[in-house]
């Protein structure tokens, strides 16, 4: 019952697509431009970087969200944080009233992991700067998350049942990401290094402009 529960309840959490709402209301659909999916990285490519924060931020928190009351609801189930954060990962990257043609569960998949693992999450993030650094692609950081949580978390807590549930949603998030590999071969897919510079260069032109 508490396992149905959190699944649903996960799952129609993750439903929500803050990107969706936001292009509807620009006229733009996000599923066929850009990256064509209803992600963070999208909306900030293509809806600008306010809207791109704001995806972010609920993106965020849906997987959070999800994880954080589920354990509060049912402080017996063990599993019950990652059974709802998964579910919201899922929810995320297959919206039924979306077709199942989400975003790609990255920053969603980030709130379940600040939910169920704080030195984890900082553990990873640390990694995935680095390989951005080196790599400088921004998908390595999708990979490696996704890649080393379930493991990391398994080390945590010795739970197969948990290292299952997340290895199969860690596996949706890097097949979407697959997507990244075809892009850099053609040259499609932004650099890490490229978008510091931009960014740097924009804030001296701005202060320029203040000054």
């Amino acid at each position: 019952m508490e396992f149905a529960f959190c699944l649903i309840m996960g799952y129609l959490m993750g439903c929500i697509s803050p990107s969706y709402l936001l292009s509807k209301s620009k006229g733009v659909d996000l599923r066929s431009v850009g990256q064509k999916n209803l992600g963070t990285t999208n909306a900030f490519m293509i809806l600008g970087k306010t809207s791109g924060i704001l995806v972010m931020v609920v993106d965020f928190m849906k997987g959070f969200l999800a994880a954080r009351l589920a354990s509060l609801m049912f402080p017996g189930f063990q599993i019950a944080d990652v059974t709802a954060g998964g579910a919201a990962v899922l929810g995320h990257i297959f919206p039924f009233y979306l077709k199942f043609r989400g975003g790609k569960g990255l920053a969603t998949l980030g709130g379940l992991i600040l939910a169920t693992d704080l030195r984890g999450f900082l553990l990873l993030a640390v990694i995935a700067i680095v390989l951005m650094l080196i790599t400088d692609w921004g998908c390595s950081a999708s990979f490696s998350t996704a890649f080393f949580y379930p493991i990391f978390y398994f080390l945590k807590t010795k739970s197969f049942i948990c290292l299952v549930i997340l290895g199969l949603v860690c596996l949706c998030v890097i097949v979407k990401h697959c997507t990244n590999i075809s892009r850099l071969k053609e040259g499609n897919e932004p650099s890490v290094r490229g978008a510091i510079k931009k960014f740097l260069r924009q804030q001296e032109e701005q202060k320029y402009t203040e000054e």
